[in-house]
């Protein structure tokens, strides 16, 4: 967003998977206050440690629209050749763990061909990646859902679906939506998931998991938090489901495909009566989708889309550039690597 160093940003940026970013519901709000209440001694420092994160994120916003203002004018008058001789030029992507690993791609290969930039990608869910671009502590965020905001300006890259995972001592067979909701929501467990224990969610605001809870439980089911049963546990991330899954072989979860596809010490279940679960299958699902048909590939409630995101009001030339090259041609390849899908494949 601006030549200097953006190390601040980056700290405040890490600590955005800690707050919570959607409201929490009414029994978390009566927990929340009991427990204040109970140990009145702990009020001040909390209090106080509100008051300094407020502090920091409005402090930091108006850094930004100043820093901005006087970057955006900068971005406006130069392009990729005339930092082709710096390495001063940064620009950070943040948000979905699910966008993370074709950033990381993309943000190699870009940097390759553009030396005076450089591209840092960080990951903390889809919530933090929405969040931090409406704030400017991104150049852009990341999201693997759908994303309808009137301060961002919202760039689909590509395409993937979610898929469900059970650890190597869990039997499986085809085991239907209802199944999976009556798991997550009373504990028991399907017959076709013969000896699993716990389900996995995700412990953060997720793309992923707003993709699942809306197919499994229903449209308006945004995360699975209102489920705290004992056979509900959580983890950090794609990458931290996955591994909770492979460390513990009665567990199942969920995550993208590409976390999936190649992944060792897990088993992809099969849902309803669709056919094995392949990135074929997931590709015409997406096609599918675009064509506004029902998938007999895989299941439509499943996909979603990729998406980059920036501040309306804050443009950035170097940023649009590399969101462009997300969507040329020449990111297909690279898209395949992290068992993902151009748009182009698809639109």
């Amino acid at each position: 967003m601006w030549r200097s160093s953006p190390t601040w940003r980056m700290e405040l940026f890490s600590r955005l998977p800690y707050l919570n970013l959607y409201p929490p519901s009414k029994n978390r709000c009566f927990t929340m206050f009991a427990n204040l209440r109970q140990n009145e001694d702990a009020v001040s420092p909390i209090v106080a440690t509100l008051v300094l994160i407020v502090v920091a994120v409005v402090g930091a916003v108006a850094v930004g629209t100043i820093m901005g203002t006087f970057s955006n004018d900068v971005a406006d008058q130069t392009n990729i050749g005339d930092v082709a001789g710096s390495s001063s030029y940064e620009i950070l992507i943040g948000g979905s763990t699910t966008v993370q690993p074709i950033s990381e791609l993309l943000g190699k290969a870009f940097m390759a061909k553009n030396p005076g930039v450089k591209i840092n990608v960080q990951g903390g869910g889809s919530g933090v990646g929405i969040t931090s671009a409406k704030m400017g502590l991104v150049d852009i965020g990341a999201a693997s859902k759908a994303v309808d905001d009137s301060e961002l300006t919202v760039t689909q890259i590509g395409g993937s679906a979610v898929v469900v995972i059970a650890g190597s001592g869990v039997t499986v067979q085809n085991v239907t939506k209802a199944e999976l909701n009556t798991f997550i929501t009373a504990g028991t467990v399907p017959g076709n998931l013969t000896s699993a224990t716990k389900f996995v969610q995700r412990a953060e605001a997720s793309g992923t998991e707003e993709t699942f809870a809306q197919w499994v439980i229903n449209k308006d089911t945004k995360s699975l938090d209102a489920y705290t049963g004992t056979w509900m546990t959580s983890a950090a991330g794609n990458a931290g489901v996955l591994k909770a899954v492979q460390d513990n072989p009665t567990y199942v979860g969920f995550v993208d495909a590409g976390y999936a596809l190649d992944a060792t010490g897990i088993k992809i279940v099969t849902i309803d009566t669709y056919s094995e679960t392949t990135s074929k299958n997931i590709l015409q699902a997406l096609k599918d989708d675009k064509a506004g048909k029902t998938s007999t590939a895989y299941p439509n409630g499943l996909t979603r889309p990729l998406n980059y995101m920036t501040k309306t009001d804050a443009q950035n030339s170097i940023a649009q550039k590399f969101i462009d090259f997300a969507r040329s041609p020449a990111a297909i390849d690279l898209f395949n690597e992290a068992g993902m899908y151009s748009i182009l494949e698809f639109s």
